[in-house]
């Protein structure tokens, strides 16, 4: 039996653990990690596997029978390399392509790389992909920039469902990576007026580099008013980058008449709204959850010609054996944007200059 090198989470503890080698099935494609970014939904997993658990059982995705002591392997946000094709694949691609993927596996039910238990994430020195779903990675982007594409994805599919038009006016609630790629999309679609809001102010002049035109610290200034006056009657559009539920409430609230608020953070826990202030106003509510192919294709694309300062968004490298105390960090305040793993070796967290 083969045996590899895996970060597993289980009972709220992340741990590096010996684990079998997974074996590629029908139209599924053996790839070796070289790159995967430690994600807010990773942090927020580990700290809230019992919610998370339960909300996968009413949505249906949760495999029967296993309970919330469940292992998950995560790691969704990743650069790999190909190393062996299982049966029914067309192999179009050689052998040590460079990859990356939409993180599903459509050949098991929609499973999510990363995020499922039984599931191999890239995380892991090994993990499984659908070969259909491949899309061959650039030769002179480093692995570390490739993984930025899923998070690129993730803002990029939530401005699209803010459906912004150039006139409008965008708040941008959080400058982690998430808030930062939405900030970039929307500078890339042209919006001109792209307001940032956060409590560090070294994130906030971040956002300035990403495309904002202008910034806030809601410790000192109400975020919402000061994006509403300069949308002066236009639309404003709010996208929520926090994932602290409780903070939607107050921009319902604070929000003018005939804004829209784009949720983006994963909230599993009940949240209290009082929807009389959304009714009132006619507010638009949206909720955007990863991404299309095409999007991801797209920020891959945006990657590969420069377009996007991806090395800004990178602040720590880590090792498999500094992975446990990586998060013990970003679970406590921290100055990381993004923290990528690179599974093939060891070593504590690195913060990049």
């Amino acid at each position: 039996m083969s045996m590899m090198n895996a970060i597993v989470m289980q009972d709220g503890d992340v741990s590096l653990q010996r684990v079998e080698l997974p074996k590629p099935q029908a139209g599924q494609v053996l790839v070796r990690s070289l790159a995967c970014g430690i994600c807010g939904s990773d942090i927020h997993i580990t700290r809230h596997y019992s919610e998370v658990f339960d909300f996968y059982r009413k949505l249906g995705v949760m495999p029967e029978g296993v309970d919330n002591h469940a292992a998950v392997m995560l790691g969704h946000e990743f650069c790999a390399e190909i190393v062996e094709f299982g049966p029914q694949t067309h192999q179009a691609l050689a052998l040590g392509t460079r990859v990356t993927s939409v993180p599903i596996l459509m050949s098991q039910n929609g499973a999510g790389v990363g995020v499922t238990p039984g599931v191999n994430g890239a995380y892991s020195e090994y993990f499984i992909l659908d070969e259909a779903l491949l899309m061959p990675v650039p030769e002179h982007l480093p692995p570390e920039a490739v993984a930025l594409t899923e998070p690129l994805a993730v803002g990029l599919h939530a401005v699209n469902r803010g459906d912004m038009q150039a006139e409008d006016v965008a708040l941008v609630v959080g400058c982690g990576p998430i808030g930062l790629a939405a900030i970039s999309a929307l500078h890339l679609q042209g919006v001109t007026k792209i307001v940032a809001a956060d409590l560090q102010g070294d994130k906030l002049q971040l956002a300035r580099e990403f495309g904002a035109t202008h910034t806030v610290n809601p410790s000192e200034q109400d975020e919402v008013a000061f994006a509403a006056e300069i949308a002066a009657g236009k639309r404003l559009v709010i996208f929520e980058c926090v994932g602290i539920h409780r903070l939607i409430e107050g921009f319902v609230q604070r929000a003018p008449a005939k804004a829209t608020i784009v949720v983006t953070g994963i909230h599993t826990a009940n949240a209290n709204i009082n929807y009389a202030y959304a009714t009132v106003k006619e507010l638009d509510m949206r909720f955007s959850y990863y991404y299309q192919p095409a999007e991801f294709a797209a920020c891959l694309a945006e990657l590969a010609q420069g377009t996007i300062p991806w090395r800004k968004l990178l602040t720590g490298k880590v090792g498999m054996d500094g992975v446990s105390g990586a998060f013990k960090q970003l679970m406590q305040p921290n100055p990381h944007i993004k923290v990528v793993i690179e599974p093939w070796r060891n070593g504590e967290l690195e913060t990049l200059s």
